[in-house]
């Protein structure tokens, strides 16, 4: 196959080989700060035998201490199999959300040859495949799943569907569900919006069976575990209290919320901005498949997209990633059919939108770079292993950030915390991470500079006050400066060093 830009699987091609070598040469993206509450109960499975994360005990008394019930589990039984095979270090976790990407990668590009009709070139659209950075979560496993159900929506739509393929996406919407709740709700709801556009042109009732199976079967499966397994019921109310996906009340949006929501889903603004320019042509457009995923995208994002403005966490916004290539180019389309001159514009904009949401993919190239040739993996695994080795013989707590937890359990350290998990999120008051602190009296923090800069900072300085309480020294290791450490860059640029922070806290 002759190489050209505007070939789709080209382009993509080198986006996947820019995160291949990214990782080879740099160990990017860094699993941000709660990855490992996702898999510490399969990396404590495969080392001890039981399947906990100890790493949140603190907080978490049924996941932490009894069963990992936190989450919902196909992400972990999916690591499992690879930990099994490949190990349970941080960079086997890292190749496992490399692969997903690729898989979710290749799903949206079977969508857009499926359905959207051809186009001079793509890579406007696919260009977009560069900002996502953090893929460390089980919303990466819901998004591959969510995304095969797109596919069989798009076979579903286009006439090309049977009860093999209904059967398939019924499986493949509940599977999202139970990887990641939030995620699959996203894909549900655009898989349903695309389905009953195509409906109202060609009223197919039957279409809708897959969605209430999958509805049922949810309900059905959660009833069950909720009546006969209580434990892992509690156990996920337990997380729920923790990180509640609501908000109390409706709120306005905050300045920081609203820049959130240019950086990550810029395209879903400009497709708004262009609505009333489509409106006023619509006349000309004749039903195809591809229009009603489109409007399934759209309507989905933007419900989203308000949702995570008012009522839910503005870090949702990120479940938009994959989809935003899909409206892109159903924008290019869109604006083929209806104003071919204004092709260049558009295009020009998606690049706009683009550079906007690769800021981070950017950093990590430059300067990630120049910190991992100062301060690479292997080197900081190195410091890790010497500074968590006098705690494997005493049960002294030692506070660990989420990427650093792999190491500390691999060389057996007795009581790590997650850094995020030390105190109770759902009764914190003013103050209640140093009140924990003082409680615990750990000796040793082992922290991102994510972690450090973010909230271990202003710690510290509380913590200085009463020098008759504890003695604090503090150990950067970074020998390229991170932009963690910056407060002007801090929100632009995160989490692109492996350089550890060890806080000794000598209490007396």
């Amino acid at each position: 196959m002759k190489f050209s830009l505007r070939n789709p699987f080209w382009v993509f091609g080198l986006v996947l080989l820019w995160r291949v070598a990214l990782l080879v040469f740099t160990a990017q993206p860094i699993p941000a700060n709660d990855a490992f509450f996702f898999d510490g109960p399969v990396v404590n499975y495969l080392l001890n035998g039981h399947y906990i994360n100890p790493a949140a005990a603190e907080v978490m008394q049924i996941s932490g201490r009894q069963v990992y019930s936190a989450y919902p589990p196909f992400y972990q039984a999916v690591l499992l199999v690879w930990m099994k095979a490949f190990g349970t270090s941080v960079l086997a976790a890292m190749w496992l959300h490399l692969v997903l990407f690729a898989v979710s990668g290749c799903l949206v590009l079977a969508i857009i040859k499926k359905l959207f009709p051809p186009l001079l070139s793509l890579a406007p659209a696919l260009v977009f495949f560069f900002g996502m950075t953090f893929m460390d979560r089980p919303d990466d496993l819901g998004h591959t799943l969510g995304l095969l159900s797109l596919w069989l929506v798009a076979r579903l739509i286009s006439g090309q569907g049977s009860w093999p393929t209904s059967v398939a996406l019924a499986a493949a919407l509940f599977s999202a569900l139970y990887s990641s709740v939030m995620v699959g709700a996203v894909y549900f709801g655009i898989s349903f919006l695309a389905v009953t556009v195509t409906w109202w042109f060609q009223r197919r009732h039957a279409m809708f069976v897959p969605f209430l199976a999958a509805a049922g079967l949810f309900i059905a499966v959660t009833s069950a575990i909720a009546v006969l397994a209580p434990l892992w019921w509690q156990g996920f109310l337990e997380n729920s209290a923790q990180t509640p996906i609501r908000t109390l009340g409706i709120r306005a949006p905050h300045l920081m919320d609203i820049l959130k929501l240019i950086r990550t889903a810029p395209l879903f603004l400009l497709a708004a901005a262009l609505l009333p320019f489509v409106l006023a042509r619509y006349r000309r457009l004749t039903f195809e498949p591809w229009l009603a995923l489109l409007a399934g995208v759209f309507l989905m994002g933007l419900v989203t997209l308000v949702a995570t403005m008012t009522v839910i966490s503005p870090d949702y916004t990120t479940y938009l990633l994959f989809v935003q290539v899909i409206l892109a180019v159903g924008m290019l389309v869109l604006v083929e059919k209806l104003q071919p001159g204004f092709q260049r514009s558009l295009r020009l904009a998606l690049l706009a939108c683009a550079l906007l949401i690769s800021i981070r993919a950017i950093g990590m190239t430059t300067w990630g770079a120049a910190c991992a040739w100062k301060n690479s993996y292997g080197r900081t695994q190195s410091t890790l292993r010497a500074e968590l080795a006098p705690f494997n013989q005493t049960n002294l707590p030692v506070i660990i950030s989420s990427p650093y937890l792999y190491q500390a359990f691999n060389v057996g350290t007795r009581r790590p915390i997650h850094f995020d998990w030390y105190y109770n999120h759902a009764t914190a008051a003013a103050q209640s991470d140093l009140a924990k602190l003082m409680v615990l009296r750990p000796p040793k923090l082992v922290l991102t500079q994510f972690d450090y800069y973010r909230s271990v900072v202003p710690l510290l300085d509380r913590l200085r006050q009463q020098p008759e309480l504890v003695t604090v020294r503090v150990r950067d290791f970074a020998a390229v400066r991170p932009p963690d450490s910056i407060p002007s860059l801090q929100r632009v640029v995160q989490h692109i060093s492996w350089a550890p922070v060890i806080v000794d806290l000598d209490w007396k």
